[in-house]
């Protein structure tokens, strides 16, 4: 049928609904992945990571392959659907959503409703279906299918459609490469099933690892293109069986009219670029972004993990390193009690989004560089959000937080944080940083609890902001959210 009215995204789910069809035949089973932004889903996760139950912990979403088939029931998001067999309604409210979004994945809109449902066959084939609609939405696009995926799986790959929100790297408050800061864009991806170590002899060394890249279309104006695409890879390991994680990620904007075939995908995937004149000018691939992490259990009796993350806002050509910086640097610690059946994690996390703002790349600090770009105007963003970092650039920003799950699937949690946004004050951007058009300094607090009571799962948070110019408070805000679901 031509000239359909129905907006993009109502028919990309419609598609997505009739291939969920056969969800109501299926068996209780888990879906392919672990979903992003469940916090006490992703605190297990970790726990069976360290106690060597699980192969890595970094790369979201997990694929369920590598969760201990015993464990499977256990370890299942509450935000999400889990297994074959959930199906359910869902209503969110908030009052003042929280610009600087971390890892749980709170309300984006003052109101919004919807339904899901899973499906699985086998662990050959399976997905999620998510359908909301958001009242008065930031980006204006009310009707959504965020979270919903098909999935099928060849031998030891899981090749995927659908909008899945990504996050990679260790860091609780923040990921400068990949987050769900901004909503997940409509993607196909390509990822390991199983993190197994490599079978030849001279490579085991690396331990379990996993690979996983994908390629998303961004919307159809961005930086006034018609849907210029998104590319990203990823490759975490677990070197040596011992307690470091390390992942490796690169993503890059590209596909513009007249750059947009495969000599132009083989410059992404060498780094090449005009600046070292390895393609005209009017041959540049677009925004090219790499970076690293790792996570290193200390080798003591107490738990404690560092972890550093680190994003080049370019790459050297020739050499292929990453320059213009930017930086995160966090430690945490956990336990579990045997007596209680409780756990808890606490950490405490720096951010710095400036280019070359902590040094170790011989780079000056350079304001107005981090997640903008020349060619793609709008920057590293997806519908008005940046895909990395929710601080946006030029942030110092300061976290504490911690978590206590009890026996009872209750979660407390605790967030507090300061620090200064937009240092370079580089207002005349286009577009302007979205949380601090100036520079400002903020301190905030946060409180959320998620539990279960009488059928209903339910998410509540409030929080305090104060903001202003530089050296004072001028604006205090309180903030709230509920959100609750219930199967059918």
């Amino acid at each position: 049928m031509s000239g359909s009215i129905l907006p993009d995204g109502v028919r990309a789910a419609l598609v997505l609904v009739s291939a969920l069809v056969p969800a109501a035949a299926a068996l209780a089973q888990a879906l392919p992945y672990l979903p992003a932004g469940d916090v006490r889903l992703r605190h297990e996760v970790q726990l069976a990571v360290d106690a060597g139950r699980m192969p890595l912990g970094s790369t979201w979403p997990i694929p369920t392959r590598d969760v201990p088939e015993q464990e499977r029931d256990r370890l299942r998001s509450q935000v999400q659907p889990g297994s074959a067999q959930d199906a359910g309604w869902f209503a969110n409210g908030a009052l003042e959503p929280t610009m600087l979004r971390g890892y749980a994945d709170t309300p984006r809109e003052n109101a919004e409703v919807g339904a899901h449902a899973g499906w699985a066959a086998g662990d050959y084939a399976g997905g999620a279906l998510r359908l909301s609609y958001a009242a008065d939405p930031e980006d204006g696009r009310a009707f959504r299918y965020d979270d919903s995926y098909l999935a099928w799986r060849f031998g030891n790959w899981w090749a995927t459609v659908g909008a899945q929100q990504r996050w990679w790297g260790p860091g609780h408050e923040g990921s400068l490469i990949l987050s769900s800061n901004a909503r997940p864009m409509l993607q196909v991806s390509l990822d390991r099933a199983e993190a197994r170590a490599p079978e030849w002899t001279w490579l085991k060394w690396v331990g379990p690892y996993r690979w996983t890249t994908f390629m998303g279309a961004l919307e159809s104006d961005h930086s006034g293109f018609p849907n210029p695409l998104v590319w990203g890879l990823r490759l975490s390991f677990r070197p040596f069986d011992g307690g470091l994680e390390v992942g490796l990620s690169r993503t890059a904007q590209w596909c513009r009219p007249g750059v947009c075939d495969l000599n132009a995908f083989g410059n992404v995937l060498l780094a090449n670029d005009n600046r070292g004149e390895s393609v005209a000018d009017e041959e540049e691939p677009g925004n090219q972004l790499a970076g690293a992490d790792i996570r290193y259990r200390l080798p003591i009796e107490f738990p404690l993990a560092a972890y550093w993350q680190f994003n080049g806002e370019s790459i050297d050509n020739g050499n292929y390193r990453p320059r213009q910086l930017t930086q995160l640097i966090g430690f945490e610690t956990w336990s579990r009690s045997t007596e209680t059946g409780g756990s808890w994690r606490a950490f405490v996390e720096y951010a710095g989004t400036a280019c070359g703002d902590i040094g170790f790349s011989g780079d000056e600090t350079t304001f107005g560089c981090a997640y903008e770009n020349g060619v793609f105007t709008d920057g590293y963003r997806y519908r008005g959000r940046v895909i990395g970092h929710s601080a946006e650039r030029d942030a110092r920003l300061y976290a504490l937080g911690g978590l206590y799950a009890d026996s009872h699937g209750r979660t407390w949690e605790i967030r507090l944080r300061g620090g200064e946004l937009n240092r370079g004050a580089t207002a005349a951007l286009s577009p302007s940083n979205t949380i601090a058009p100036l520079a400002t300094d903020l301190w905030s607090a946060e409180a959320r609890l998620t539990g279960a009571l009488a059928g209903l799962r339910y998410r509540f948070g409030i929080g305090i902001d104060r903001m202003g110019a530089v050296g004072s408070y001028t604006d205090v805000s309180a903030r709230a959210f509920v959100s609750i679901s219930a199967p059918w």
